[in-house]
């Protein structure tokens, strides 16, 4: 009758059937997102020894800090500070000019590397688009053959941080890591840098612990040497480098099983069950820099 058209009584039944229909789709979806992503099965100190280890692998923000200011600088932009860091892009290469101007439109802006930033001062921190784009300009033009850098893949130095010849090599490490789910293999491309060190000859190498290659490359320089001969010392490891492979390629295989253990770690802790893997590294593995750092004082050892 009227009264019931009025008081749409005659869509009770159809409103409690579109309320169940949305409570069961919600209970089902509620179930997938649990069942893809379980993040309530991972328990953060399972997985801490992997977290610290990317943070030490991303750097700090005082790390992004420190690469921002010197590569810019490296780059003929003017770097001032005063309650904020200002950079003046002027004079720097027009493709850096770019990368900025993709993203602020004017190559003179102000920055910050931690937070709150005032209305119209940027934010840098390691995943900004223009710390990313000068990051890539700095390691495109060092692999350039033709195109000038701030960056070399190959230096020699002098400092009183050694008391003899000290070589370090960047390596770049690559693998697949393999899934294997119902007989299928996924394979997924890992890539990886490390550091090396080793004291002496390239002939007769003492090789130096992981830590203390990584504190070399924030050496200065406390000397001055002459160019024809640092080619002589980097051309005598070039010549040396299948004597050092063997040894490349163990650290490359070790570096392996630790990255595969601490997949199998993380996979571990989101329950998954059914799913193994392989690790098959790349050899051998790609050495992206050679810098060597020789005693300061022209009569050490």
């Amino acid at each position: 009758d009227n009264q019931d058209q009025m008081s749409f009584a005659f869509a009770e039944p159809t409103k409690r059937d579109l309320h169940e229909k949305w409570d069961n789709a919600r209970v089902r979806e509620e179930k997938r997102s649990k069942t893809m992503y379980a993040q309530e099965t991972i328990k953060t100190e399972e997985v801490a020894a992997e977290l610290k280890a990317v943070q030490e692998a991303i750097g700090s923000g005082v790390d992004v800090e420190a690469f921002t200011q010197e590569a810019f600088r490296a780059c003929n932009a003017v770097v001032s500070k005063k309650k904020n860091f200002e950079f003046d892009l002027s004079d720097s290469p027009r493709v850096l000019k770019e990368v900025v101007d993709d993203v602020v439109d004017k190559v003179r802006f102000k920055a910050r590397f931690e937070l709150p930033v005032d209305g119209g001062v940027l934010h840098l921190n390691r995943t900004h688009p223009i710390v990313e784009g000068l990051a890539s300009y700095i390691l495109d033009t060092a692999l350039d053959p033709i195109l000038e850098s701030p960056a070399r893949r190959c230096g020699v130095i002098r400092t009183n941080v050694v008391v003899r010849r000290t070589t370090v090599l960047l390596l770049r490490l690559r693998y697949h890591i393999v899934k294997i789910f119902m007989g299928q293999e996924i394979p997924l491309l890992a890539e990886d840098c490390l550091s090396v060190a080793f004291a002496g000859t390239p002939e007769h190498p003492e090789w130096l612990d992981s830590g203390d290659a990584e504190k070399l490359l924030d050496v200065r320089p406390d000397g001055n040497i002459g160019a024809d001969q640092s080619k002589a010392y980097i051309e005598k490891v070039v010549a040396a480098f299948e004597g050092l492979r063997p040894h490349l390629e163990g650290v490359a295989i070790r570096r392996g099983e630790e990255l595969l253990d601490a997949h199998r770690r993380v996979r571990s802790a989101s329950k998954q069950t059914g799913v193994t893997y392989r690790v098959e590294p790349h050899l051998p593995p790609d050495v992206m820099g050679v810098y060597i750092y020789l005693p300061a004082a022209e009569g050490a050892a």
